[in-house]
């Protein structure tokens, strides 16, 4: 069976949806628990990198809105790929109708589909480098060498965890960035730049 095609924020239509289609069933709260702690790990990781660094509170203090910016700059990205995705809303319900009659969608919607995909994984690739390019930019001003120097070791050896072959020719720059968006641009990363600042108080 050919599958259409469909970016990731799909799941942003659910909210705008017809009354009455079935609703996900609900997460049982031993699950919900479970979750937390997993979400709790993976902030023991963060911080642990993060307080290898050794901030000081004015880097802190200036790292911050560094990182609202790019969250900022990602947000109006994936909100430009819902907003073409919605775009095609009335059609997709329309052939969502037809398809309970089992009538196969047209080949104009599949296409429709497929570029707006294409044109969501491309814009998604040239906003992610262009914000980590600005961010790295940013903070090779705030940090010091030393601190510099942990985040290109912290890099290069979660590049060898990733089997990267070419992990000892990588220049600083591109460890740099490499740290910038599987760090930094974590989702939990700013929430806990903050707790950070308010136990510092």
């Amino acid at each position: 069976m050919k599958r259409f095609a469909l970016f990731t924020l799909v799941l942003l239509m659910i909210g705008t949806m017809p009354a009455g289609w079935a609703q996900a069933p609900k997460v049982p709260e031993s699950v919900q628990k479970a979750n937390e702690v997993l979400t709790a790990l993976a902030d023991i990781d963060i911080l642990l990198v993060l307080t290898s660094l050794k901030l000081n509170r004015e880097q802190t203090s200036k790292i911050k809105p560094l990182l609202e910016q790019a969250q900022s700059d990602l947000t109006r990205m994936e909100e430009r790929n819902a907003q073409a995705l919605l775009n095609l809303r009335e059609e997709v319900l329309a052939a969502r109708k037809e398809a309970l009659k089992g009538r196969t969608p047209s080949e104009e919607l599949r296409k429709k589909l497929q570029e707006a995909d294409t044109a969501a994984v491309q814009l998604r690739i040239k906003t992610v480098d262009q914000v980590v390019r600005t961010l790295w930019a940013k903070l090779d001003g705030i940090l010091t060498d030393s601190q510099k120097q942990t985040i290109y070791n912290q890099a290069r050896e979660q590049m060898r965890n990733l089997r990267r072959p070419d992990v000892d020719k990588v220049s600083r720059q591109e460890l740099g960035q490499f740290f910038a968006q599987d760090v930094l641009l974590s989702p939990r990363t700013l929430p806990l730049l903050e707790e950070l600042l308010k136990s510092a108080e």
